[in-house]
């Protein structure tokens, strides 16, 4: 499954073009920290990126499709995080340390980004949340494949669910610390941990 699925934007194939719709999507993404995701403007797009409206249109059938193309650039920022961790998952005792690791550097990298948290926290568009379900099951059957390197699914349908269910979860928590007063970020990683941790044995077997 991939990402692109999601978007109907033309994927650019020449280096120069590529660089344009990079600095196209620099552009709303200070756009958006500056003004709010609700305020963007193909105008004032262009007028940031130094281009024109229509050649904004060569590379973006619409605002949300410029959006959703943000959202899959930080998706793959994300990505990089993930696989970072998930190498490094080589057995159940190294599961606590692993997802705690990868919270830490997620959780930053939306403290980090406005326009991240604007995407994911504000936004209601359909498409938009299709996209986040393909990324959350991405995510989850490679840490499906991860988890074959020392255990043996009880179910293997039932353990692809779990990790899903957590995957999706996971979002959930992120958004919870900067939208809740319920608890500190570590405290709610702390919980979501332990969760994961503690359930994820009634579905594996260890080699």
């Amino acid at each position: 499954m991939d990402l692109k699925q999601a978007t109907n934007r033309r994927k650019p194939s020449q280096n120069r073009s590529k660089e344009r719709v990079a600095v196209i999507l620099e552009a709303v993404k200070a756009l958006i920290e500056e003004k709010g995701i609700a305020n963007l403007k193909i105008s004032e797009i262009a007028k940031r990126a130094n281009s024109s409206e229509g050649s904004i249109y060569q590379y973006f059938s619409d605002k949300e499709t410029i959006i959703l193309s943000l959202a899959e650039h930080f998706m793959k920022k994300i990505h990089v995080i993930v696989d970072k961790h998930i190498d490094k998952l080589d057995s159940l005792d190294d599961l606590d340390m692993v997802m705690s690791c990868n919270f830490d550097d997620i959780y930053a990298l939306h403290k980090n980004e406005s326009a991240l948290r604007q995407i994911w926290f504000e936004s209601v568009d359909i498409k938009l949340i299709h996209l986040a379900t393909v990324d959350s099951e991405m995510k989850a059957d490679r840490i499906y494949q991860s988890v074959l390197k020392f255990a043996t699914p009880k179910d293997p349908v039932q353990l692809k669910q779990f990790i899903l269910l957590m995957s999706i979860q996971f979002s959930s928590v992120i958004r919870l610390c900067f939208s809740s007063n319920v608890g500190t970020p570590e405290q709610l990683k702390k919980i979501y941990v332990d969760t994961v941790v503690g359930s994820i044995t009634k579905y594996i077997d260890l080699n």
